[in-house]
């Protein structure tokens, strides 16, 4: 027990981990259950009937823009990532959550004044959301060492994919319990707590932190002197943060929109569209829907850390680049087989099989895939990068909503309902399958075009002879004047 409040004493920036990730599954949790509260009383499903529990009645149009109006902010997330840089990441992190909240408590209240001034919150909250994951690389550079800074990053992945698969169970929990206003209530208040322990406890720079003392305070002025002997001894490293301009001129930044596009529009179709589909066309009850979003989160979670153990075991036999493609390959493929199933399937429990080995290749993403491979190409402009993909990728959150409205667009009372329903839904998946194809080609294509990107950033280069990992060079003046620090040695290297 001494032993592990010990090592607990000179770890103290693990609580801000647990902070951030707590961020994390605060907003992932939230962005989709906006479905379950649609389902458990918000929406009439037949405005004709005088006994529909529903409360409010919206056109297919509405009911699209209104579930995907969170993702049309999220999808400009490269304004917020922008301004952060040029300012501060955490304070715009606070902001986000504290605004955030604000609008989530109030939007009950804005629902029954105007649905149309709904859409238009939902999309700020959005926006101001866009800078959470952007920020939790720049945070793993600043706060994290050496092996410490991989498992942050697929951690996050997991903790994103809990969120969005519980957050739905614990909406539908709530709203079938407390009525759909209930949900925003919690989430909003959520949200402002979360914006109040950031203020306590995270800083820009870690040694602002209450947190950081003692020698754990030194082992960051260390890394600090380290890297700037780093810059002296060469001075390319102080131009390593590049500019949005360079950064546009690459390729593969360019490939990684295509695919997060597809990706992004994949995902939702399950984790945002689905529901809907068990609810019209299997009769599902919403209890059943809200357990089965829990499970598919969960089974994306466990997949994140599965895929980052194939990711280890294949990374000793093959070559870096054909290692992340085969990954890559081998799930989408899986992925796309899983959205043909679903839509020849009338089966209930096959249909959710189906859809949880979709979510299961997701896992991929953050082990071995493209946020993976984007960190791996550029540290320390990963964060940038990832906003600019992301923000083109998650535009697929509102497109893929308004996509299912045009594709499923038979309404109850009309000749063959039940049967021609079923079919639209089958051609809706069906589209999403043949996205699978596209999103790979575009990678291909980006490295047909222009090789000499596609490679690993030498700071994180495996020295294969040695069987041993280089150090950062940064750190690698810290580690040979102080051979004798055996556990800073262990997080400076990588």
């Amino acid at each position: 027990m001494n032993k592990f409040w010990g090592y607990l004493m000179t770890h103290k920036r693990y609580v801000a981990f647990v902070l951030m990730l707590s961020g994390v599954l605060t907003e992932q949790s939230s962005r989709v259950a906006i479905s379950l509260a649609m389902i458990g009383g918000m929406i009439k499903k037949d405005c004709t009937d005088p006994n529909d529990a529903g409360e409010f009645c919206m056109s297919e149009k509405m009911k699209a823009l209104l579930l995907g109006a969170y993702f049309y902010g999220y999808a400009l997330q490269i304004i917020p990532t922008t301004v952060a840089r040029r300012t501060s990441f955490t304070v715009m992190l606070k902001i986000s959550f504290f605004v955030g909240g604000l609008i989530q408590f109030l939007m009950p209240i804005v629902i029954k004044l105007s649905v149309p001034l709904a859409v238009v919150l939902q999309a700020c909250r959005g926006l101001l959301a866009g800078v959470i994951m952007p920020n939790n690389m720049e945070f793993a550079r600043k706060w994290t060492f050496g092996r410490e800074t991989k498992v942050f990053i697929s951690i996050v992945g997991s903790i994103a994919l809990i969120g969005i698969g519980f957050g739905p169970m614990v909406a539908g929990f709530i709203t079938t319990r407390f009525g759909w206003k209930s949900f925003f209530y919690v989430s909003g208040s959520s949200y402002i707590l979360m914006s109040i322990l950031l203020c306590l406890i995270i800083r820009e720079d870690p040694l602002d932190s209450l947190l950081i003392r003692g020698k754990e305070r030194e082992l960051f002025e260390r890394r600090i002197k380290a890297h700037q002997s780093a810059i002296e001894v060469d001075e390319n490293r102080e131009n390593e943060r590049k500019s949005l301009k360079e950064i546009l001129k690459r390729v593969y930044p360019y490939s990684f929109c295509v695919f997060m596009f597809f990706n992004a529009f994949q995902f939702y179709s399950i984790m945002t569209l689905t529901p809907f589909y068990l609810d019209e066309v299997l009769k599902a009850p919403t209890d059943l829907i809200s357990a089965v979003q829990a499970i598919l989160g969960l089974t994306g979670a466990l997949s994140t850390h599965f895929c980052s153990f194939i990711l280890i075991t294949l990374d000793k036999k093959l070559p870096w680049l054909q290692c992340r493609s085969l990954i890559t390959s081998v799930t989408l493929t899986l992925r796309s087989i899983g959205f043909i199933v679903m839509a020849l399937s009338p089966n209930l429990t096959l249909a959710i099989m189906s859809a949880a080995v979709c979510i299961s290749t997701t896992g991929v993403m953050y082990s071995g895939s493209i946020i993976t491979v984007n960190y791996e190409l550029d540290p320390i402009n990963s964060g940038v990068i990832l906003s600019i993909f992301n923000s083109f990728g998650q535009t697929s959150g509102f497109i893929s909503p308004l996509v299912q409205s045009k594709v499923v667009s038979a309404t109850i009372g009309t000749p063959n309902y039940e049967s021609t329903i079923r079919q639209q839904w089958a051609n809706f998946y069906f589209i999403a399958a043949a996205m699978t194809l596209t999103s790979f080609f575009a990678i291909i294509l980006a490295y047909l075009i222009r090789k000499s990107e596609w490679k690993k950033h030498e700071s994180l280069l495996i020295d294969e002879n040695k069987k041993s990992f280089k150090v950062h060079k940064e750190d690698e003046k810290y580690v040979v004047a102080n051979p004798e620090a055996k556990e800073e040695k262990s997080y400076c290297k990588d």
